[in-house]
């Protein structure tokens, strides 16, 4: 690992060190370099701010290794596997989910959006997806598609984390499958009723 990265990762785990026991809008960036040893100018050299920091954690920690291989295929087995390094961090992801504010929510919704619209992307490439589902929704449609789940995604998560995490990760992700292969079905009878009062 590079000098650089270490740094990084020095600095992540104080921050997570901290966080188990005072609530992250309270930790200052002082506090977190001193924790580890380093100064505030080296703080600032890796990152702009404290959620800097926290958006850096959440990418290296959980997103990345979760969902760099993310398929429609196994989008659930992904998230189910995000769902579990969240959980497994549960002193700091509580936390920080409930004291981080409107910032880091921006950021999930973002993030879970452009999933969202990869996937949706992925189904308008494929000649039989396109066909059945998707052929017939404007660019328009699919992105009030994208913001519709994205929001209903975070706001689960975002429940599921302050709430204590009581639903194991398998259960929530398999839930959230069922939620999109009912949706899928339900744009497919919708594009073969249109099918047959076209044919009427």
């Amino acid at each position: 690992m590079a000098e650089s990265a270490l740094t990084k990762r020095v600095i992540a785990d104080s921050l997570k060190e901290l966080s188990r026991t005072k609530p992250f809008d309270k930790i200052s960036v002082g506090e977190i370099a001193k924790n580890c040893n380093v100064n505030r100018q080296t703080f600032y050299y890796h990152f702009e701010d404290k959620y800097d920091l926290l958006k850096w954690i959440y990418y290296e920690d959980y997103y990345y290794p979760s969902l760099s291989d993310l398929t429609f295929d196994n989008w659930d087995k992904c998230a189910e596997k995000l769902l579990t390094l969240v959980k497994e961090d549960k002193a700091f992801s509580v936390n920080t989910i409930k004291h981080a504010g409107e910032e880091m929510i921006h950021v999930f919704l973002r993030d879970t959006e452009k999933i969202f619209q990869n996937l949706l992307d992925f189904f308008r490439s494929q000649a039989d997806w396109g066909e059945r589902l998707l052929r017939v929704v404007s660019k328009e449609e699919q992105n009030f598609i994208t913001r519709f789940f994205a929001y209903g995604v975070c706001g689960i998560i975002t429940s599921w984390v302050t709430d204590g995490m009581k639903e194991e990760p398998r259960d929530l992700a398999g839930n959230m499958r069922v939620l999109l292969e009912s949706c899928k079905q339900i744009a497919f009878n919708r594009v073969m009723d249109e099918k047959e009062n076209e044919v009427k």
